[in-house]
């Protein structure tokens, strides 16, 4: 018995032993170092910046006669704006929070349009007064969003970061369509719309200057509540009065993928 006694606490006193000299903890350490250090001797982006940025696009299309696919003799116009300015505060060393907006206009009007297809199946689509077709939308957003900023290694130029964005907004649509003798539109909608949004979105900025950068952000991860509301109208003809048709809709909209649409470009100036 006691051999057994003393043969035990042998073995324990050297297992003991072998744990406290294992590389274990060192090995692990090494193997969840990715190179992003999150340094706060030496931060990324220090206390007391001022952030300003600018995210911005345009496109502007006219047509006349232009013909592709199975169009045909388009002729009309089109444009796009998108303008998203932001402003933050770094409040702590590689954290920021401020606020952003978004504006977005959009316009198709189509003032004649042809298609290669057969009559009859042509007068089924459009009727027998040909396609002409107005679109018209502006959409608005204000965000409050939070910056977390990473350096990559010992770099200084190139920071990844992640933003968290809440916004709340709104807009208005207006859609035409159908032609009359007298050259109106037989049908007209209007919509209004309220959306709220909450998103994860990171992105990467290369310094150009000390204090000038170009930063590219994709919105990968959000959810979106949208009640829009609606009016559509038709062209009254002298004998009888079309009522007004009202209607309404909702949407849930969750995603977790990436959108080549919602890759942003801009400029940001850090202070």
């Amino acid at each position: 018995m006691k051999r057994t006694i003393l043969f035990t606490i042998t073995a324990l006193l050297l297992s003991g032993a072998v744990f406290s000299q294992s590389p274990t903890n060192q090995t692990r350490r090494e193997r969840f170092d990715r190179g992003l250090a999150f340094d706060t001797r030496t931060p990324s982006m220090p206390k007391g910046m001022w952030v300003a940025g600018l995210n911005a696009s345009f496109s502007d299309s006219y047509n006349d006669n232009y013909d592709a696919f199975i169009i045909a003799d388009a002729a009309g116009k089109g444009s796009s704006l998108a303008i998203s300015p932001m402003v933050h505060y770094v409040f702590a060393n590689n954290q920021s929070i401020g606020v952003r907006f978004s504006y977005h206009h959009r316009l198709t009007d189509l003032t004649d349009i042809d298609f290669h297809l057969t009559d009859e199946l042509y007068s089924m689509l459009f009727g027998d007064d040909g396609v002409k077709y107005r679109f018209q939308s502006d959409s608005y957003m204000g965000f409050v969003s939070y910056r977390y900023y990473i350096g990559v290694g010992s770099s200084r130029r190139l920071l990844l970061f992640n933003e968290v964005q809440a916004g709340y907004g709104g807009g208005t649509q207006r859609e035409d369509s159908g032609r009359t003798d007298a050259g109106g539109f037989k049908r007209s909608t209007w919509q209004k719309s309220r959306s709220l949004r909450l998103g994860f979105s990171p992105g990467a900025a290369m310094f150009l200057t000390n204090s000038l950068a170009a930063e590219l952000q994709i919105g990968l991860l959000g959810y979106e509540y949208r009640k829009l509301t609606q009016e559509t109208r038709e062209a009254a003809t002298s004998d009888v009065l079309v009522p007004v048709q009202k209607g309404s809709r909702t949407t849930h909209n969750g995603s977790a993928r990436f959108d080549i649409f919602s890759i942003a470009f801009g400029i940001t100036l850090y202070l």
